[in-house]
């Protein structure tokens, strides 16, 4: 352990001695995601890793100068729901290169998540800022990555251990026991930790926000347990039926009771694409570990028929419809991939803001849902999320407006990432190294 935190403790020195003192980003559009206006011709100066100004002064003297002009400057991107032990680490430098810099990893391996931590904050490793939630609590283990934490007070004990560790969050899955699950909801409360995930398939989703979790993960979560038990054919009819009646008395409540929702509609996407014969090969599929590819062919396809299909496909519309529902009804939303196994990292969050915006989401609100909402929700928007003096500078430069195209977010001229700064030329590096560890994972 010494030998190790003496190499961190060297690397960082390294680090730090390679990043320029100070960065001016001059004549750039600044996009405020607080109070959701565009900042024309300004200068952004950065020292120390830092933002120290966002106006019209002159840059600092010995600045490294990025010309903005014609260019527009926003947040990092956060990914509030991934499984980076379960991409592996060709994850991190993918992440980074689409403008991802901080994410939410809700289900790993903890002491892998805290390595990678610690590199990328000596500078090591390039990666996103990561938050952890250590390992999922479910009913009934399904995976590595899961943990039955058992009757309601040896669960109060699990909280009270993985609290010690220093989990940022607990993650709960949909077969966690009904008595479990308001056991670790009372449990959090009183070590001050938030509860998030799914929600359990005894437990309806008013019973979920009133209990105080605090964010809800995936839109179909708020179908698969008591709703699916009482509509157990035609689904995608069931859904439009709660469209109608009961969809806008639930978001009433989420917004009462200060409810998140991450609807991760990318990863439902995914899944029309896949059982659509017309879906081409993704070449991005490089980028995905080739141990995760072999898996995947591994698996049978089940025969899927026309009808089979078409239901997929209305099941995704009901889901795009309901995040709809949402953001008018004033939910605040945070922006998900769900990357685990064969789903593409870094990209699919790209993907998550175009789709958002195709549920109703203005450019704008699709971006804060990215930035801003997701510091706020994790207590992070005194360091994070928007740009501002005094936050840390995790920032992406695009070539166009976002406001205008929200495909544009994925434009990107260079990202800063704590404090570094990556052009395009590094960026594009970032990308042949995460393909490079992807082939021989």
């Amino acid at each position: 352990m010494r030998s190790f935190l003496l190499i961190l403790t060297i690397a960082a020195t390294a680090h730090a001695a390679t990043l320029p003192k100070s960065i001016a980003i001059t004549h750039v559009t600044v996009i405020d995601v607080v109070n959701g206006v565009p900042l024309r011709d300004v200068t952004v100066a950065i020292r120390d890793g830092k933002i120290i100004s966002v106006g019209h002064d002159a840059a600092p003297a010995g600045a490294t100068i990025v010309d903005g002009r014609g260019k527009f400057l926003i947040p990092g991107l956060w990914d509030m729901h991934v499984h980076l032990s379960w991409t592996t680490g060709s994850a991190l430098p993918v992440l980074i290169a689409n403008g991802v810099t901080s994410v939410r990893d809700l289900g790993s391996h903890f002491t892998e998540i805290e390595n990678w931590r610690s590199l990328i904050a000596a500078g090591v490793l390039t990666g996103p800022r990561i938050l952890r939630v250590g390992p999922i609590l479910n009913g009934k283990s399904f995976n590595q990555y899961q943990l039955v934490p058992g009757n309601p007070d040896e669960t109060r004990g699990v909280a009270r251990a993985l609290k010690e560790v220093g989990v940022d969050a607990f993650k709960v899955h949909r077969r966690m026991e009904r008595d479990s699950y308001f056991a670790l909801i009372d449990e959090a409360k009183k070590l001050g930790v938030p509860v998030v995930g799914h929600i359990p398939m005894t437990v309806t989703p008013e019973e979920a926000s009133n209990a105080g979790q605090q964010t809800i993960e995936h839109v179909a979560t708020l179908f698969e347990g008591t709703f699916s038990a009482q509509h157990p054919d035609h689904l995608s009819e069931a859904m439009r039926a709660f469209r109608a009646h009961g969809a806008e008395e639930l978001f009433a409540t989420f917004v009462k009771n200060h409810t998140v929702f991450d609807p991760t509609l990318t990863a439902y996407w995914g899944i029309v694409q896949y059982y659509d014969p017309a879906t081409k090969p993704d070449p991005r599929m490089r980028y995905v570990a080739a141990s995760m590819i072999k898996a995947a062919a591994a698996r049978e396809k089940p025969v899927v028929t026309p009808a089979d299909l078409a239901e997929q496909k209305a099941i995704y519309n009901e889901y795009r419809e309901v995040v709809r529902m949402a953001n008018r009804a004033g939910v605040v939303i945070i922006t998900g991939s769900d990357i685990a196994a064969e789903r593409i990292p870094g990209f699919t969050l790209q993907e998550e803001l175009a789709l958002l915006v195709d549920a109703g989401l203005t450019p704008m609100q699709a971006l804060q849902a990215a930035t801003i909402n997701s510091a706020t929700v994790t207590n992070r928007s005194n360091e994070l999320g928007s740009v501002d003096a005094g936050k840390f500078a995790d920032l992406v430069l695009l070539h166009a407006d976002p406001l205008a195209d929200i495909h544009n977010a994925s434009k990107i001229d260079a990202v800063i990432a704590n404090g570094k700064l990556l052009r395009r030329a590094a960026l594009d590096a970032l990308l042949r190294e995460g393909e490079r560890e992807a082939a021989g994972n």
